[in-house]
């Protein structure tokens, strides 16, 4: 019997790269290059040094070879000015569009690209799957974080600017992230006393759920991958011969540069060994995280305790994604910002505003394609109520302006009224140039129906100012906020700023009651989520700038809003699985995922919970009827890959990919209501084993803006690997014998179509005795 954790990591020997499928040629060329440099000038292009930005990276003027730029962060170029803020991951994954995914990270890229970024740091792509600071992510899903990674590193790279995977793997919370903790929330012993928390999880876990996203990220062409702050089986991960070696350079075939997160590395050797190619900050940032590689790194090479050829691998692996960005043929223009210090205007021309118009539109959408509704009794969309009260400092401006509270958010003046709630805090925070707010925009809206318009921007108990405008209004629309940061995860799941007493109050005096919520995730809503004076429930997410248009586009029915929730809403904290936030206070923190592969939905259909609101639910102003559901069993090779993977599978005659499409699934969606609206049609999977969910996504598609009494086909193409499951014994993803279901519907527990593919008749199960290890 097999153990239940991965191997031991000093098994697995260093990968060297060799430019894959798609990068043979610059392979060749970074290689030809390296073999012709020093020592030191080898070091120099691996080692982070002080510079203006987040990262640096030294390079060999004499080679042509310029230092890099290395900036936060996935919602925006961070801590910079003139440029966008743009919506959480949260919100884009509960558009479920890949093409907005897609849009979003392309419009990102270009600002980091024209603002002098070589290397973005984002996107965010496997973690974290479920807890800690999920919103700046996507899914709480293995396989629709996959498509988004997909989709959003894509668009990065398009833009001409170097995307970064992380956190490279398991990285699930942030409480007793990094050993260093000189500036950590949770700081409980003194720095350096404290392990980095342990990520604990075994084979099957670490394929089906936490590497899946990754491998869709090399797919994709990712250039970098970031290593996270976390233990994984009790060994760091930044160096981590298992997870870096086998399974990112190995096993996925990944063939750019593994970067350390800033406070990742802590050693010279375990890091050069274990796979790390780029040491950041190395020296910079006066030490705080010690000083990495650089003059060690020579020193280490010279007395062989490091193999120069490891070296000569990291450099090649850099300088081959450097051509292959083409940055060589057209480099970003010169940086001339300061994102140390919170300096940012020390130079003379220290603002450089590279926005675009058409960026804040796209802004815009994403923040109204997002919004999910949960609760409507049919107050929305409005028709133009006459007199609308707006009650709570949600809707409002921050006191101290869209930037006050410095390069995080977390820097606010004690007692200040943040106000509006459009991003989270941390590095995953992006400055807005401007912030359009709720209460901006119904005062325009207002003033273009000429309705009465009213504000009570208290939080807390009712006054007497309150009860006055409820009770004359025609529509009462409360806002309400969570907040979340890195370098804490949140302590429960309760609304800010007593904003269960303010809905209270509000609904003692009103009976028509629209409840909008700036959230990271689940909250609580029991206490007033079935109040029959709460008309309509709104999930406004995370939206960025543009934060005010995008809601009210959605509140008077400009937009049909088709967002669905990226995650399962829970009645209770305690429905969900417990323990998943390890906050002990020892010196050598564990955290056993023992959930396994049951995470989120999994969990839920598992034990059959009900939820408050299921993964995938979300309503619209219109109906949609599912109906038709067809299967066509033709093969088609797979297409879709930049770089292929080398993951081993059970496959008949050896010619095949794990991702060939063994059969494409399509339903047709009719929209019955009134309104013109789109719906995110969502494809499940029944594995016939013991050890897998009752189900698992494997498609979904967003059939876009279809008119009352008209309809559209939905297109699931399965892969192989969406049908497969991880064999721990043998190692390799392998086709179940049986009847696999295939369900269709608007969420995970609204599954009218069902269909039945059978892996017995198919080509995906013959001649099974032949297995293919591509990297053998």
């Amino acid at each position: 019997m097999l153990s239940r954790y991965s191997p031991p990591t000093n098994h697995a020997p260093t990968a060297d790269a060799t430019g894959g499928k798609a990068w043979q040629a610059e392979f060749a060329r970074a290689k030809s290059l390296v073999a012709n440099m020093t020592l030191a000038e080898k070091v120099n292009i691996t080692s982070g040094i002080s510079g203006r930005c987040v990262g640096n990276l030294g390079g060999v003027a004499s080679l042509g070879i310029p230092t890099f730029c290395l900036e936060d962060g996935p919602a925006g170029v961070r801590p910079v000015h003139g440029v966008s803020q743009f919506p959480a991951g949260l919100t884009t994954a509960a558009t479920w569009d890949r093409e907005l995914i897609y849009n979003r990270s392309y419009a990102m890229g270009a600002e980091f690209y024209d603002q002098g970024v070589n290397i973005a740091l984002a996107p965010v792509t496997g973690g974290p799957l479920g807890p800690g600071r999920n919103w700046e992510g996507w899914f709480a899903d293995a396989y629709a974080t996959g498509v988004a990674s997909y989709a959003s590193i894509q668009g990065l790279q398009d833009a001409g600017v170097m995307a970064t995977a992380k956190h490279f793997i398991a990285y699930e919370q942030e409480t007793y992230r990094n050993q260093y903790n000189q500036t950590e929330w949770y700081s409980v012993f003194p720095a350096n006393e404290q392990d980095s928390i342990s990520s604990n999880l075994d084979d099957k876990t670490t394929h089906e759920i936490y590497l899946w996203s990754f491998a869709e990220a090399v797919r994709a062409g990712a250039y970098h991958f970031m290593c996270s702050y976390n233990r994984i089986n009790l060994t760091q991960s930044c160096n981590n011969a298992y997870t870096l070696n086998h399974l990112l350079k190995t096993e996925l075939n990944f063939q750019g540069s593994v970067i350390s997160d800033w406070g990742g590395q802590h050693d010279n050797v375990d890091s050069a060994l274990g796979g790390l190619d780029m040491a950041m900050p190395g020296s910079g940032w006066n030490h705080v995280w010690g000083a990495f590689w650089g003059e060690n790194l020579v020193e280490l090479v010279e007395n062989g305790t490091i193999p120069e050829y490891r070296l000569d691998d990291a450099a090649i692996r850099i300088l081959t994604t450097y051509f292959v960005s083409g940055q060589d043929v057209n480099p970003p223009p010169e940086v001339i910002f300061n994102a140390v210090g919170d300096t940012y205007y020390d130079a003379p021309n220290g603002y450089r505003d590279v926005r675009k118009p058409e960026t804040a539109k796209l802004i815009r959408g994403i923040g109204a394609q997002g919004i999910t509704l949960l609760k409507n009794t049919g107050v929305l969309p409005l028709q133009n109520p006459g007199r609308i009260a707006v009650v709570g400092t949600d809707a409002m401006d921050n006191e101290v302006g869209p930037d006050g509270c410095g390069t995080d958010s977390n820097e606010c003046p004690a007692g200040n009224i943040n106000g509006t709630l459009s991003i989270g805090g941390g590095s995953g925070y992006a400055y807005a140039p401007y912030v359009v707010t709720p209460l901006d925009a119904l005062k325009l809206k207002a003033y273009e129906t000429g309705a009465e318009i009213g504000q009570v921007l208290k939080d807390g108990n009712a006054t007497s100012s309150l009860a006055d405008l409820l009770t004359r209004s025609d529509v009462t629309i409360v806002f309400v906020q969570a907040y979340s940061t890195e370098g804490r995860d949140r302590a429960n799941i309760s609304l800010d700023h007593s904003a269960d007493e303010l809905i209270a109050a509000a609904v003692n005096q009103s009976d028509n009651v629209v409840v909008v919520m700036h959230v990271p995730g689940v909250v609580d809503v029991e206490a007033w989520a079935d109040n029959d004076n709460v008309t309509a429930i709104l999930a406004a997410w995370l939206p960025g700038q543009e934060s005010g248009y995008a809601l009210v586009d959605v509140l008077y029915g400009h937009v049909n809003p088709s967002g669905k929730l990226p995650f399962t809403w829970a009645h209770s904290y305690s429905d969900y699985y417990p323990g998943t936030i390890v906050a002990d206070r020892v010196r050598v923190p564990q955290s056993n995922f023992t959930e396994g592969v049951f995470v989120d939905y999994r969990w839920f259909d598992s034990q059959n919970i009900t939820p408050r609101y299921e993964f995938g639910y979300g309503l619209s102003y219109t109906t949609f009827e599912y109906s038709d559901i067809q299967l066509d069993t033709t093969i088609q090779s797979d297409s879709s890959a930049v770089q292929e993977t080398a993951e081993p599978f059970e496959d008949y005659d050896g010619s095949n990919s794990l991702y060939d499409v063994l059969f494409t699934v399509s339903a047709t969606i009719t929209n019955t209501g009134n309104y013109t609206g789109s719906e995110v049609a969502q494809l499940y999977v029944s594995i016939p084993e013991d050890d897998e969910p009752p189900r698992v996504l494997r498609g979904f598609d967003k059939v876009k803006d279809i008119e009352p009494g008209c309809s559209a086909t939905a297109t699931f193409p399965i892969r192989r690997k969406d049908v497969s499951s991880w064999s721990v014994e043998r190692g390799l993803w392998y086709v179940a014998d049986g009847d696999f279901t295939i369900s269709v519907g608007a969420s995970s527990r609204n599954l009218p179509l069902n269909v039945t593919w059978s892996s017995s008749s198919s080509t995906a199960n013959r001649r099974r005795a032949a297995f293919f290890y591509p990297w053998l």
